[in-house]
């Protein structure tokens, strides 16, 4: 009776460095149980450890001699066709399973529960999604048949057993079903720490952020050290933003958990993913020194050098990964071209950026794309970027800021204003785009002097000043600068030439259109003070030498309205 309590006591320390993340410790504790005694039992834990790793070959040997131990033991030929079910054969390892159930009759609550337990626990969340190897319909079922059981034979149910029913159920992407089972199981274990991170997995997953803070916070005021929950908050950390604290918690992860050499590669990815690049290398570099056997080395150390800036050697890492036959990802190529963009080799970036763009669902490309075409003056094909990396964000329901909106505006704009002056179509075509693109910036911020200015500018290429549709927005935009100016507003810079630009606009706007000598005088006295010597301005005052400004002298409508307007060279 002594014994089986030790060796009791022994499992459950084993079980308990696992689920700590301490492998070591772990697989100390069952070598030492299968050696000191070769038991069908410990033979069983000792394959399950590998399991759980997928050291298939080692669960297998385990196994295999559990098995030779006591023919009759159930647990080492469940152990065997869940082997089957880690390398996908599903198939045959239910065939197996079934043949089990049949000879204990559906009776025996630890073959119902290892047998459920082996159709989900190699599935991982966001990495197996493809992979043939979970059935957690059958899962949920021979839980539900395990639990009536118990209550039959009026046994208590373990938080375990409802663990597992979650995990099927979130296999499932069924998150309501998935916490209720959690739950059920803090019922019976109120201090089960793996319940409440899983169930902070479900609500993050979910986007529900502060139900999921709440529950990573209340484990870690119960253990601080419990480095399940370090891992998964900084994890929660890192998608609200919190780049610096989330560092902090991967690194105190893996302070508490233990530092293998594949621990320590996982914790420089996640420190990456945490914008801490230094902290990312420096693991990168201890887990290679480590002894781990993963070409992920070259990958991280090209992501992180690119984004240190070290483009060179980016690119270098990138190419020997690829040297290597590391199976390619698509952000590969978003690294390949933020290397070559680094480089100043725009065009070989715009082959990666576009070969990357339809896949990556966690970067928005299209915008690195409208960047490098802008910057190589392919002003439409810019738009195009532009209007995909606002379609982008709203696939992801994603917030589309003005900035958005006035990218594509001034891409729509510089296309009009660099067509040919003949081709009248399709100059007017594309400042319409720019206008309607001005306009939805403006709906969301309509605070920002630029918006207004340059959809002026847009408005004089539709109508070259013929209707004066560039006024109400010049109007606007010096109302605005007032505003801010009023209100003290720092962001905002006051760009003399601008306010030029918007004074001689709209003084040449009453003087053709309105015949407000008053405005006139106003408007052109004000840009004057500003570049008293503008010939245009000058020369409109002498000729108004006898008070009224030229209104009625013809040569006073000289100065065609939209060239007051456009002043800068290029659109003239």
């Amino acid at each position: 009776m002594m014994s089986q309590l030790v060796s009791a006591q022994t499992v459950q320390d084993g079980m308990a460095a696992l689920e700590r993340h301490q492998p070591g410790k772990a697989r100390k504790i069952f070598e030492s149980m299968a050696a000191s005694a070769p038991t069908a039992e410990n033979q069983f834990y000792l394959g399950y450890f590998h399991l759980h790793f997928r050291n298939f070959e080692e669960a297998k040997k385990a196994f295999e001699t559990g098995k030779a131990a006591d023919k009759k033991d159930f647990l080492n030929q469940i152990g065997l066709a869940a082997v089957q079910v880690g390398q996908g054969n599903v198939g045959a390892a239910k065939a197996e399973f079934d043949r089990i159930l049949a000879e204990t009759k559906n009776k025996n609550a630890e073959v119902l529960y290892r047998i459920a337990e082996a159709y989900e626990m190699f599935h991982q969340l966001g990495q197996d999604e493809k992979l043939a190897n979970n059935d957690p319909g059958e899962a949920i079922r021979l839980i539900d048949a395990l639990l009536e059981l118990q209550i039959k034979n009026k046994k208590p149910a373990l938080p375990d057993y409802y663990i597992v029913k979650g995990d099927a159920y979130l296999i499932k992407n069924d998150g309501g079903n998935a916490v209720s089972a959690y739950e059920q199981a803090l019922l019976l274990d109120p201090k089960n720490l793996k319940a409440k991170v899983k169930i902070g997995v479900v609500y993050l997953r979910g986007k529900n952020y502060r139900e999921t803070q709440s529950r990573y916070r209340e484990i870690l005021d119960v253990d601080s050290n419990y480095a399940p929950a370090l891992k998964r908050y900084g994890e929660y950390l890192i998608v609200g933003g919190q780049y610096k604290n989330a560092s902090r918690y991967f690194r105190r992860y893996l302070q508490t958990a233990e530092a293998t050499p594949e621990a320590t590669l996982e914790t420089a990815k996640l420190l990456f993913l945490s914008k801490d690049y230094e902290g990312a290398m420096k693991f990168t570099d201890e887990a290679e020194q480590k002894g781990v056997k993963d070409n992920d080395i070259y990958r991280m150390r090209g992501y992180a050098h690119v984004e240190m800036g070290k483009y060179d050697q980016g690119l270098q890492n990138l190419e020997g990964m690829v040297k290597r036959g590391v199976k390619p990802y698509y952000m590969d190529d978003l690294y390949f071209g933020k290397s070559y963009q680094g480089l100043g080799r725009d065009s070989l970036a715009l082959v990666y950026f576009e070969k990357a763009a339809p896949l990556d669902t966690n970067n928005n490309i299209y915008s690195l794309i409208h960047d490098v075409r802008y910057k190589q003056k392919r002003y439409y094909d810019a738009a195009q970027a532009g209007i995909k990396a606002i379609d982008w964000k709203k696939a992801r329901r994603q917030s589309v800021g003005s900035g958005d909106f006035f990218k594509v505006a001034m891409d729509y704009y510089l296309t009009a204003a660099f067509t040919k002056r003949e081709d009248t179509l399709a100059r007017k075509g594309m400042a319409m785009r720019a206008d309607s693109a001005f306009a939805s910036a403006i709906e969301i911020n309509d605070k920002w002097p630029p918006f207004y200015i340059n959809r002026a500018r847009a408005n004089n290429l539709i109508d070259y000043g013929t209707e004066g549709k560039s006024a109400p927005y010049y109007e606007k935009f010096l109302n605005t600068v007032e505003q801010l100016r009023a209100e003290k507003n720092t962001q905002y810079r006051e760009d003399k030439n601008q306010m030029f630009e918007a004074y001689k606009a709209l003084g040449g706007y009453h003087l053709t259109f309105t015949k407000d000598e008053t405005k006139v005088k106003d408007y052109f006295t004000k840009a004057q003070a500003i570049k008293p010597d503008d010939k245009d301005i000058q020369e409109y005052f002498n000729l108004g030498s006898d008070g009224r400004f030229g209104l009625e002298n013809p040569r006073s409508l000289y100065l065609p309205y939209w060239h007051l307007c456009l002043g800068q060279e290029f659109i003239l």
